[in-house]
């Protein structure tokens, strides 16, 4: 299928209409949801679905059935749009220690209760809080302290390249002394015993008891300390009434301790610290390691974070100084030199130059700029130097583009991870479980004591220790893999959150092309091209960079003096003879002529959205060269490996119509949209998810907004740190074909997360049917734990093979 939609810039940014639902009377999308068999207009398809079904019921269910969802509908609505005051201010945070749906509950709720905080919204996926504050009772320095006394570690969003994990080293390392003392104390007194009903050391039983003592100290330790994670995160999860896999750790941990503590005692042999140590080590180690390969990506992150503008050059007392960004006044005078950054929004007052805008609009030609025009913050100016006078609010396109890019981060909450879905049914299923177990043991004669041993038996065997290592380890595996080949996927929940892509959205300029000017067509006049390539060394241009590159050695005997440059063109004498290189309206405006074969090519150059540059010297123009963005080389079979997976292509670009007739020729994608600009790339995204999930993939800022709100961002190429930022994978790099490496990691852990939790599954239902008829005790309870555990260490571990049709094309 093929679709094209024109002057993108006209879009609405809204697409609620004045019409109401037939059902609920709320406000209907623009248009709003039809059916040709159901009559009316509704706000969404639940909406539609629940009218159908009316007409089906008698008179009094109708009735009952229309009343609750609109009940429902309402209540949905005012909880949508409970909007805090005008007054209220906005902070964006990041935040370490969030991992699945249930933080983002606790936190929400949790700052609500905090004087001068109206409400938030986090998301763990992308590790942001948006928080909406009362600036009179609250300065936004004081909001990362307010919630990192909630157990999580916020930062300001300049400040955070992340977090420190020197405390979670301590708590290991502690942990780990305390489990190898006291396995060493078990070695010498309790395992002999259980296996061969003698100790090994002759030990009194008051010894014994010492040892255990301090086995219970060092237990208390790697549990309370090493392990206040874990205990933390099933705390939260009960709080908010959200039973994650955190609390299912903490409940089968804490049942072997105080079992334990209370054989301990009442002088019983049976005591199981050793499990409780086990369990807390094994988790924590998981999560340590899935979170320290996270951290890698850091330093890639970093360097591109260094690109967002901070400083300007600003006329103070009759001299440019350079002062930060935020303390820029109003009517202020900036100064932007060729090669550097636009910092702020303003209104040229002196100079003329050539600016790329490509970062901001996506056009990917150069567009020239004078006196009286505007200029945008985040574009590039490439040649002379500009005075800007700021607007009387000053503004930065950029930092706005960051705002709402964060905004729609924020506005994601994450989904809750796998194993924490399956866990709200399996604890209490454990629970009731081993209540059933302590009751009809006890209920058939057997001693308390080997009732509880059945029962906290029952417990152990579902520790989901290899439920609680499944995910982090296959995640962190993943993250290696791809860090290996420079890829980063910024948070692991993208490998259980994300859905298999139907639609593959592509900028054009940068991503699909290579985002620079080079020499397409050569001329008809080899001498006219060398001596323009020679001349061309002098200017900035972009266009006389594509020239200058296709220098011969014979030029290095030319002469070049007198070299002039304006906006338009270069003129300059070589070996005496006087050249003009430039536009042809502005070379005939200094008296060269065109021939109509030159005007032909001219003309048809510009509607296939290249530059066409005369060189004329002598009154005639003697050639014409054509200078445009190049597509990759490898974008042909590139996209053509992708139809096989049968998945749908579309291309967004902010070119006119013309100047993407060539890609669309040579790359035929299923969507062509044309003359985008950046708000109406996130209403595109929006379109397009209407026929499946969407991964965008994009390079400037311009593509921002659309990557953060597309199902799947990925930033690809020549990258903007506000790319990057709005991303969940990273791909620096030229090689479109690393975009399926970095699907076919993320499909590869996305199998071992479901075999890690297959193979968890398979040994629960096996164990805990045997541990319920009392065939197994809490010690051979742990090593089958231990051995189930083992398993999913290995399969996590083992060598990613990447085999589907789009990676072997592309070899």
């Amino acid at each position: 299928m093929y679709f094209q939609v024109v002057n993108l810039d006209v879009f609405p940014l809204s697409f609620m209409s004045e019409d109401t639902c037939t059902l609920c009377d709320l406000p209907t999308p623009d248009p709003p949801i039809t059916d040709p068999n159901v009559e009316g207009t509704f706000c969404c398809s639940g909406c539609l679905q629940v009218y159908e079904l009316l007409q089906e019921m008698d008179e009094e269910q109708a009735k009952k059935v229309r009343e609750e969802t609109i009940r429902r509908r309402h209540r949905e609505w005012e909880e949508e749009t409970d909007e805090p005051p005008e007054s209220a201010r906005e902070a964006f945070l990041k935040v370490d220690g969030m991992h699945c749906a249930t933080c983002e509950s606790f936190i929400e709720s949790m700052t609500r209760r905090q004087d001068g905080i109206y409400k938030s919204e986090a998301s763990y996926a992308s590790e942001l809080v948006k928080v909406y504050y009362d600036p009179e009772r609250v300065q936004e320095s004081e909001l990362p302290g307010m919630i990192s006394t909630m157990g999580y570690s916020a930062y300001p969003m300049d400040s955070y390249f992340g977090g420190d994990n020197f405390t979670t080293m301590v708590r290991l390392l502690i942990g780990g002394f305390c489990s190898i003392m006291g396995l060493i104390v078990y070695s010498l007194i309790l395992y002999p015993v259980y296996i061969t009903g003698h100790s090994i050391l002759p030990f009194s039983s008051v010894t014994q008891y010492f040892w255990m003592a301090n086995v219970f100290v060092m237990t208390s330790i790697t549990l309370f300390f090493t392990g206040y994670p874990i205990l933390r995160g099933a705390w939260v999860s009960v709080s908010v009434m959200k039973p994650n896999m955190d609390l299912l750790i903490a409940v089968a941990a804490l049942s072997a301790y105080l079992f334990s503590l209370g054989a301990l005692l009442m002088g019983i042999r049976e005591i199981y610290f050793d499990v409780t140590m086990a369990i807390i080590m094994a988790v924590s180690l998981g999560n340590y390691y899935e979170s320290r390969i996270k951290k890698d990506k850091n330093s890639l992150l970093t360097e591109l974070m260094e690109k967002r503008i901070k400083t300007a050059r600003v006329q103070r007392d009759g001299q440019f100084r350079e002062v930060e960004i935020e303390d820029i006044r109003p009517g202020e005078q900036v100064l932007v030199k060729a090669g550097e950054r636009i910092p702020v929004d303003g209104t040229i007052i002196e100079g003329r130059g050539v600016i790329n805008e490509a970062l901001i609009t996506g056009e990917s030609l150069p567009v020239t700029k004078k006196e009286g025009d505007r200029a945008l913050s985040g574009t590039i100016l490439t040649q002379n130097a500009l005075t800007i006078e700021t607007d009387e609010q000053v503004q930065s396109t950029i930092e706005k583009m960051i705002h709402l890019m964060w905004n729609i981060q924020a506005r994601h909450s994450g989904k809750q991870r796998l194993a924490d879905r399956i866990a709200a049914y399996f604890v209490p299923g454990v629970l009731i479980l081993g209540a059933i177990t302590f009751f009809i043991r006890l209920y058939s004669g057997s001693p308390v004591v080997d009732s509880l041993l059945s029962s906290l038996a029952v417990l152990i065997v579902s520790c989901p220790c290899a439920l609680g290592l499944a995910t982090p380890l296959a995640v962190a595996s993943g993250l290696r893999e791809a860090l290996k080949r420079n890829i980063i996927f910024k948070t692991g929940a993208v490998f259980e959150e994300q859905s298999d892509t139907d639609i593959l959205a592509f900028d054009k300029t940068g991503t699909l092309t290579t985002g620079q000017m080079h020499l397409l067509d050569e001329g008809d006049n080899p001498e006219a091209l060398a001596l323009a390539s020679v001349i061309e060394q002098y200017a900035s241009h972009p266009v006389a960079k594509a020239i200058a590159s296709d220098r011969a050695e014979t030029e290095d005997a030319m002469t070049v003096s007198n070299f002039e440059s304006t906006t338009r063109g270069v003129m300059a004498e070589v070996n005496d003879q006087k050249v003009f290189v430039g536009q042809p309206e502005w070379l005939q405006e200094h008296g060269h002529s065109l021939s109509d074969n030159q005007q032909n090519r001219i003309t048809e150059a510009r509607r296939r959205g290249y530059v066409p540059t005369g060189i004329a010297w002598n009154g005639r123009v003697e050639s014409i060269v054509i200078v445009g963005d190049q597509i990759r080389e490898e974008a042909e079979s590139f996209f053509a490996a992708i139809n096989r997976e049968e998945k749908q292509i579309a291309i967004i670009t902010g070119d006119s119509e013309a100047a993407a007739k060539p890609i669309r020729e040579k790359l035929n994608p299923d969507f062509l949209f044309t003359g985008a600009r950046p708000e109406s790339k996130t209403e595109i995204i929006k379109k397009l998810k209407k026929f499946g999930s969407v991964a965008m993939i994009g390079d400037g800022s311009n593509d921002a907004l659309a990557l953060a709100d597309a199902d799947l961002g990925v930033a690809f190429g020549d990258l903007t740190a506000i790319a990057a930022e709005s991303a969940q994978i990273v791909i620096p790099g030229d090689r479109l074909e690393r975009i399926n490496t970095a699907f076919n990691i993320m499909d590869d852990t996305k199998r071992r997360i479901r075999q890690n939790l297959g193979w968890a599954f398979l040994y629960n239902l096996t164990a805990i049917p045997l541990a319920i008829a009392g065939l197994i005790n809490p010690l051979y309870a742990a090593l089958a734990m231990a051995g189930s555990s083992l398993l999913v260490v290995i399969n996590s571990s083992r060598k990613m093979t990447f085999d589907s049709q789009i990676n072997k094309s592309s070899k």
